[in-house]
């Protein structure tokens, strides 16, 4: 987030391999997404590198 940007904007597309059998993404795929998103927004705010300490 460069200057007075706020806000970030992400959008995922499920891979076929992020599937099931009944077309839901399994729950791992989504944490990575989480995960993403979170380092984003916490090197944006912060300036310097982040990691994820805990999800909850």
């Amino acid at each position: 987030m460069s200057g007075e940007q706020r806000e970030l904007t992400f959008r995922f597309l499920a891979e076929p391999t992020d599937v099931n059998y009944g077309g839901k993404v399994h729950g791992g795929v989504v944490m990575k997404w989480i995960d993403q998103v979170g380092y984003a927004a916490a090197v944006g705010w912060a300036g310097r590198y982040s990691v994820t300490v805990a999800v909850g």
